[in-house]
């Protein structure tokens, strides 16, 4: 069952604040690095009436390291905020054991992420294809607790991916 939902690099608010919508009953944190996407997102909250969402400004290698975020939360949501290999390590130190990352994702070979994903905590990643031709939302189970060291310092991450 999820009540706790990071998204990560939330931009304009998808996929969070219509899922926000329509599970009220979970908490969402909308992570994003721009500070004008942010005030954006705060005033779309307020104008929504969303108290179920919290944004908060700041990089994921950093806010990942904080212990009210990390393993904190069921799931993890992105869209289009990174290369998936460097998702993996932005995302994964968020969600607690028993929960996982939901990606969506243009294209992408799960088997390369499988090191990257086991480094960092995670199971068996896996492409789910919703619409035949359209994006692709890629799963990562959480299994085991993310060592210490991940996510590495700003920009690491995307210089020097896992996978």
């Amino acid at each position: 069952r999820t009540r706790t939902v990071v998204d990560i690099g939330s931009g304009g608010g998808l996929p969070a604040v219509p899922l926000a919508l329509a599970l009220p009953q979970v908490t969402f944190l909308l992570l994003e690095a721009n500070a004008r996407k942010c005030a954006f997102l705060e005033h779309l909250g307020g104008a929504l009436a969303l108290g179920n969402v919290t944004v908060i400004h700041g990089r994921a290698e950093e806010l990942a390291h904080r212990a009210e975020h990390r393993e904190h939360f069921d799931r993890a949501i992105s869209r289009a905020a990174a290369r998936p290999a460097v998702l993996l390590e932005l995302a994964l130190p968020f969600v607690k054991p028993g929960g996982e990352l939901i990606a969506q994702v243009t294209s992408a070979d799960p088997h390369p992420l499988q090191a990257a994903a086991t480094r960092l905590g995670g199971g068996a990643p896996h492409l789910v294809r919703p619409i035949e031709g359209g994006s692709s939302l890629l799963v990562v189970p959480k299994i085991a607790t993310t060592p210490a060291e991940f996510p590495r310092r700003v920009g690491v991450p995307n210089r020097r991916p896992l996978a």
